[in-house]
């Protein structure tokens, strides 16, 4: 059967959502109690108006970057999401393929329905991070930590937001079961772990580890400050996409108030709420580095798994670029917070 193809976010979302069942979408449509937070993270986006410029002689523009030593062909990012195998049987094995064949760095994590050895065993040079969320004792985290190491991760991320699962009502009242689909590992956690631990436990993992750490899940500038002082070179601004917590605070709102605070060395990748190519441009004039997508790729995997995967990553680059030409971008360091407006 050939596949439908798709030529933008907004069609990619249709596809995927007719190609699934209606309580596997909501499971991924859903944030925290009525998605307040989740709606945020968009329309503070839309509120943010670009300041063009003409005669940027940007003919050699380019959005290819380093993330940390990684070479990638820019700074689009796939942000770690768990239980992808109810989209693709091969979930995030396939979801690693195709962020691979875009050059780019995919982050999974403990949550996943396959193990981060069994990702890599069949995507020898996939750019990959593996996520921790902090589901166990000592002895655990630091298995992970090897383990992880041991498999070539790029560094160490440590989920922070999300110690125990949230009420999001259009999840809840779709009565789906996310773990009744697709294919299932036994996860030996215990979650109550991360509502034990406190800032020592990054101390601890530093000690633990030569890789980089990244601490995902920030949007109090206090967390921010806590972060610099425990010597966190990387954090990643984040509300979960909405979906842990209906605190009605933005992930480009925190943004722009930590970056202002804690100064350019730091740093920073964001996400939530990025469909389009013009989207991305107003995280990096925030102050984001790096920029992370979720749900559109989750499209696009459903849609054709790998080939869809990177069919979306395709289309935010182009957008992206053609957008940073239109506006008279010369280079990633010219997007900067006096190219836009948040009145």
């Amino acid at each position: 059967m050939v596949k439908k193809r798709f030529v933008t976010i907004r069609e990619a979302e249709k596809l995927a959502k007719k190609k699934i069942r209606k309580g596997t979408f909501n499971w991924l449509a859903s944030g925290a109690e009525d998605d307040k937070t989740t709606k945020l993270n968009s329309s503070y986006l839309d509120k943010i108006k670009i300041y063009p410029k003409v005669f940027a002689k940007n003919f050699n523009f380019s959005l290819k970057t380093k993330f940390l030593n990684c070479d990638i062909s820019s700074p689009l990012l796939l942000s770690p999401m768990g239980h992808q195998a109810q989209f693709h049987k091969n979930g995030e094995v396939e979801m690693a393929k195709g962020v691979t064949l875009a050059n780019s760095v995919c982050f999974f994590s403990t949550q996943s329905r396959f193990t981060f050895n069994e990702i890599r065993k069949k995507n020898p040079n996939a750019k990959m991070v593996w996520q921790i969320f902090l589901f166990g004792n000592k002895e655990w985290i630091l298995n992970e930590i090897k383990r992880a190491e041991n498999y070539g991760s790029v560094a160490i991320a440590l989920c922070l937001d999300a110690p125990i699962r949230s009420h999001r009502f259009k999840d809840r009242e779709s009565r789906y079961d996310a773990r009744k689909y697709g294919k299932m590992r036994r996860l030996s956690q215990n979650p109550s772990y991360a509502l034990r631990y406190d800032w020592s436990i990054i101390k601890w993992i530093k000690s633990k580890t030569k890789k980089p750490i990244i601490l995902k899940g920030i949007i109090n500038l206090h967390d921010a400050y806590k972060a610099k002082k425990y010597k966190i070179s990387t954090l990643w601004i984040s509300n979960h996409g909405g979906r842990m917590f209906n605190s009605g605070i933005s992930s480009g709102e925190a943004l722009k108030f930590i970056r202002s605070k804690i100064g350019k060395k730091i740093t920073i990748i964001v996400d939530g709420g990025v469909t389009k190519g013009t989207d991305i441009i107003k995280y990096l004039c925030l102050g984001a580095n790096f920029v992370g997508i979720g749900k559109p790729a989750i499209y696009g995997l459903t849609i054709d798994g790998h080939k869809g995967v990177k069919q979306i990553f395709d289309i935010l680059i182009s957008e992206l670029k053609t957008a940073s030409l239109n506006g008279g971008f010369k280079n990633l360091k010219d997007f900067n917070l006096k190219r836009i407006s948040l009145k």
